[in-house]
């Protein structure tokens, strides 16, 4: 079996040699314990001991075990300069002691040798993820953090692409298996007649199956209802198949990888399939996915509708009230007139009828003389406050807007009565009221009877609904419309087919595969040191109760001026600014030499980096076509600055349309525009000028940050907002950034998303062997990201606009830091026991997002639909505030770290002004109205502005070597180390792009020479 290609030849060879080593890191892996000196003095001559240490040295650094003939020279003379031995002779250093030495190697370490049970947990979690369809790059580095995780030698890379090759085989001949198995003649034929172009058809070559790929994002009413025919012929062909979907291993990822594929190829490569098991999958997956996603699309329908005509009701009873004002203003006042005359008139008799030295007839003639004097009000007036009294019995039953729901009704059914009958819902997990009606409206063909199901209705809703024996039919509809929209967004509503809309638990990894497999899936994911949740709480108290002690104790001593306590004792924390000394340098800098086409900087980058190899065929074996150079910076320059590939085309030379197109299509998938900014984030990386940026070298500090983009087609994925976007609608572009000022991750959403959701999307993306610190405003912390960022083992760090407003908590219900006037007291306890009954669903949902089963962006969103009741919900919030408590904790007491968050934010907004100049044309609005088109373009931007920074990286090392003073070099060092690479003026992003001219055979850069730079 030939292995996948997973790293390249120069990748290869540099993986299965020894660590280069730099000084310092020279120093710090060869350093000693105790213990090994002990162990060391043991050996009896100096090449044992050299051997030994060689060998300890590279494991520390790599987790592995080289052969002797592959051990640095530098590192040899470093050990001998250890052992000040003129000589050693590592020929002496036989196999049978390297053997013996590795065995102590890994025992004082504490680490395991790659063994049967190691192999089968790396075979266990490489079959999981190629199950879920990640790349084989992915998987081989996850093998490689799987191994150290767990403390496991690192095998070979033979070995380790043995492991994905054979698990990408076994996965898709499973799935081949099972299908040529499930499908019976009837089935087969009934697929192959979709493959196959009816009569009508034949001439264009084209069956009906292609003509139904793109999804309609209109919410016209003629558009919605022709989506609801093409949902229906979906629905028809998935119920056809039921059996088999049931019993084809095909998760959510698989479904889509494959459906791609499909939706990717033209007919002549879909009637041409050589095996047709395999065609078979591929149209069984799109039919799926489409569903799947029709589903999830007339749910947005739905939503957006119902939002629509809310909104619609509520301008128009401003409006009408805006209108009436003047004349209620008039009745009130004609009604306060009329009170004080009433009441003076009520007083006078009162006292004619009380005095005492009246008789009775002149009792009688006075108060005649007052009802001949009363004004009586006429009949105008009297019209008006009897409008005054409609309106107010009106408005204390909310009776007006009803009415407008009454009148708008009809609007709103045109485009929803259609969706809900087609919907699909889950009746195990959906509220039961509110499916009596739904099934109710689904048999009676959208016609209400006089006694419809009604339970759903709040009392005051029903009230109107039914008023006097009479069903307000428009009214009733309305009303199911807007709960069954409420029921969807809190979870009371599932969906069976669909990939937003279902049942939490159905997110998360099977619970019955769960309780029979825990200890290896928390052993896979990283999540061992959880698993005892008792323990793992009592040391988080104590950690929680040093850190009040800590900040309590230096508030109280004096030693943190920073901090300060305002009238009610809450907490005023003051952090001193960073101000940049030379923001201009580094732009100016780059200026000098004019401006540098875009076009020749991809040029230079890639000579580089090599990022275009990045851009394979949608196929995992990678056998297909490989594009020419040109035409990927074409693919990036036309998504990326937002101008097109029809334009782009139009105005280039040496460019072809056909040929862009096709290269885009079957290229340009968000995963390997990914893989392509990794390979120019890890040269940025590599760069010694760039880790020069980072604060603490142990520590990489990122941040995160969303930027508002108008859409200008429709979009389903889009929202309306007149704060960001005026009259039109938009997205967010939600963007990755860290201290080396690389962009390491970005994606796209509704703009009506919490940001927060997302984080956990970006880090997981992060591969950062060091400790992580991340941070984002506001609007990303909620106190479950506190609690998912601790399972994934990064430090949250977020900026706090109202800190005072933050509560934090304890372990103690007996207030135990009220010490001796200790200033900063816990709020509330923590529930514990909360936590503890809920904890194995917690472990679980982690486990469900570090096994890629499914993104946290899904699960937290479908999770907070839960907010009110779900007990995992509470559970992570409940653990989230232990870590938000020793966070904020930390923030009071640090003013450098508060220093850092700042900067680390002013970065990604610098970013975002980066993008707005990247992504400049078509006035900076998508064309696209789904999400899979505007996420790629938005890696295409990301990946233009990580090819401008490392330029600038590679400019200003390249200035630094050809610097031959050292006070002036050091100069410029400083100089750049107080401003920001992320300038972008000298690059010139517009005009007419030359992809004719021959790439220059000279390297503009020296990777090598820049390389050897040191700060």
């Amino acid at each position: 079996m030939s292995h996948i290609t997973i790293l390249s030849s120069s990748e290869k060879r540099l993986f299965d040699l020894p660590p280069k080593f730099s000084k310092d890191e020279r120093y710090l892996y060869f350093s000693l314990t105790p213990e090994l000196k002990r162990t060391i003095s043991r050996f009896n001559t100096h090449d044992t001991r050299a051997g030994f240490m060689l060998q300890l040295a590279y494991f520390r650094a790599n987790a592995r075990f080289f052969p002797i003939e592959s051990f640095k020279k530098r590192d040899i003379e470093y050990v001998k300069s250890i052992f000040k031995s003129p000589k050693i002779d590592l020929a002496k250093y036989n196999s049978t002691i390297i053997s013996r030495h590795r065995n102590k190697i890994l025992s004082i370490l504490d680490w395991q040798d790659y063994d049967k049970d190691a192999k089968d947990l790396l075979v266990s979690y490489a079959h999981r993820q190629t199950n879920n369809q990640q790349k084989p790059k992915q998987i081989f580095i996850g093998l490689i953090d799987l191994c150290w995780k767990n403390k496991i030698r690192v095998p070979s890379f033979f070995e380790l692409s043995e492991i994905v090759t054979v698990s990408f085989s076994r996965t898709e001949d499973e799935l081949l298996t099972k299908t040529e198995k499930l499908l019976n003649l009837s089935d087969r034929q009934l697929l192959e007649n979709i493959l196959t172009p009816g009569d009508k058809v034949r001439s264009r070559s084209q069956p009906p199956i292609t003509a139904l790929k793109k999804i309609n994002q209109s919410l016209r009413p003629n558009q919605i209802k022709e989506s609801l025919c093409v949902t229906e012929k979906f629905r028809d062909l998935f119920m056809a198949h039921l059996e088999t979907f049931k019993a084809l291993p095909l998760n959510d990822q698989a479904t889509e990888y494959y459906a791609t594929w499909f939706y990717k190829a033209d007919y002549q490569q879909l009637s041409q399939f050589p095996n047709r098991s395999k065609a078979y999958l591929h149209l069984l997956s799109f039919i799926k996915h489409q569903f799947y996603k029709r589903q999830d699309t007339l749910v947005d329908i739905l939503l957006k509708s119902v939002t629509s005509i809310k909104h619609t009701a509520n301008a128009k009873l401003t409006n009408e009230e805006q209108a009436t004002k003047k004349e209620r203003n008039q009745a009130l006042q004609l009604l306060n007139k009329t009170h004080k005359s009433a009441w003076s008139f009520a007083k006078s008799v009162i006292a004619i009828v009380n005095a005492t030295n009246a008789t009775p007839n002149e009792k009688y003639y006075k108060i005649e003389e007052l009802v001949d004097e009363f004004e009586i009000i006429d009949e105008k007036d009297d019209k008006k406050l009897t409008e005054l009294d409609q309106y107010l019995s009106k408005e204390s039953r909310n009776q007006s807007y009803y009415e407008l729901l009454t009148e708008l009704s009809n609007k709103l059914q045109r485009r929803v009565s259609g969706i809900v009958k087609v919907l699909e819902f889950d009746r195990s997990s959906s509220s039961k009221s509110i499916l009596v009606a739904i099934d109710y409206f689904k048999s009676g063909d959208s016609k209400i009877s006089n006694n419809p199901p009604r339970d759903f209705l709040t009392k005051a809703e029903d009230a109107l609904v039914y008023c006097e024996d009479e069903i307000n039919t428009p009214l009733y509809k309305c009303l199911l419309f807007f709960h069954i929209a409420a029921s969807i967004k809190s979870g009371e509503l599932n969906l069976v087919y669909s990939y937003r809309f279902r049942a939490i638990q159905d997110y998360l990894i099977d619970k019955t595969y769960w309780e029979s497999n825990k200890n290896k899936i928390l052993a896979e994911t990283g999540l061992t040191k959880f698993a005892n949740g008792e323990h793992y709480l009592e040391q988080l108290k104590g950690k929680l109760d040093d850190k009040y002690h800590k900040v309590n104790t230096q508030s109280i001593d004096g030693l943190n001026p920073y901090l300060k306590f305002d009238l009610s004792g809450k907490p005023v924390v003051r952090t001193p600014s960073i101000e940049l000394e030379n923001k201009e340098y580094i732009a100016t800098t780059l200026s000098d030499n004019g401006y540098i086409p875009i076009l020749s900087l991809l040029k230079d980058i890639n000579n580089i980096t090599d990022f275009t190899k990045g851009f394979k065929h949608f196929s995992n074996k990678n056998s297909k076509m490989n594009p020419s150079e040109k035409i990927i910076f074409a693919g990036i320059i036309g998504k990326g600055c937002n101008i097109g590939l029809h334009k782009l085309a139009n105005i280039s030379n040496g460019i072809s349309e056909h040929v862009l197109h096709n290269t885009v299509n079957w290229c340009f998938d968000l995963k390997n525009i990914q893989e392509a900014n990794r390979r120019v984030v890890d040269t940025i990386h590599s760069l010694d000028l760039a880790n020069n940026y980072i604060y603490k070298p142990s520590v990489i500090h990122s941040s995160s940050d969303g930027r508002k983009v108008n859409v200008s087609v429709d979009s389903l994925h889009a929202n309306y907002s007149f704060k960001y976007f005026g009259r039109d609608k938009g997205v967010t572009m939600y963007t990755f950034i860290d201290e080396r000022q690389s962009l390491f991750y970005s994606t796209v959403f509704s703009s009506s998303d919490r940001e927060a959701a997302y984080v956990i999307d970006g880090l997981m993306q992060n591969d950062v062997k060091k400790k992580r610190i991340h941070s984002t405003d506001t609007h990303g912390f909620t106190e479950q990201m506190f609690a998912a960022t601790h399972f994934i083992d990064v430090d949250f760090a977020p900026r706090f606009k109202q800190l005072g407003s933050q509560r934090i908590y304890s372990f103690s219900a007996k207030r135990t830091y009220q010490k001796k006037g200790y200033p900063i007291l816990p709020s509330r306890t923590i529930d514990r026991k909360l936590i503890l009954k809920n904890w194995d669903d917690v472990l679980r949902f982690m486990a469900t997002i570090k096994s890629n089963h499914t993104s946290a962006s899904q699960l937290f969103k479908r999770l907070s639909s839960y907010a009110q009741t779900n007990p995992l919900y509470k559970a992570l919030k409940e653990f989230g505030r232990i870590i938000k408590s020793q966070f904020i904790l930390t923030y009071y007491d640090d003013m450098k770290l508060r220093q850092q968050i700042q900067k680390q934010l002013n970065r990604v907004e610098l970013t975002n002004k980066f993008a707005h100049a990247v992504f400049f044309d078509n006035d900076q609005a998508f064309r696209e109205g789904t999400k899979e088109e505007q996420e790629i373009g938005t890696a295409c931007q990301v990946l233009l502005q990580n090819t401008i920074i490392l330029w600038n990286y590679l400019y200003l090392s390249d200035l630094i070597l050809k610097t031959k003073d050292k006070d002036q070099r050091t100069s410029i060092i400083e100089a750049i180390a107080q401003g920001s690479v992320i300038t972008w003026r000298h690059v010139n992003l517009r005009g007419e792009y030359d992809f004719t001219r021959k790439p220059e055979n000279d390297q503009k850069f020296d990777l090598k020479k820049i390389k050897s730079l040191k700060i």
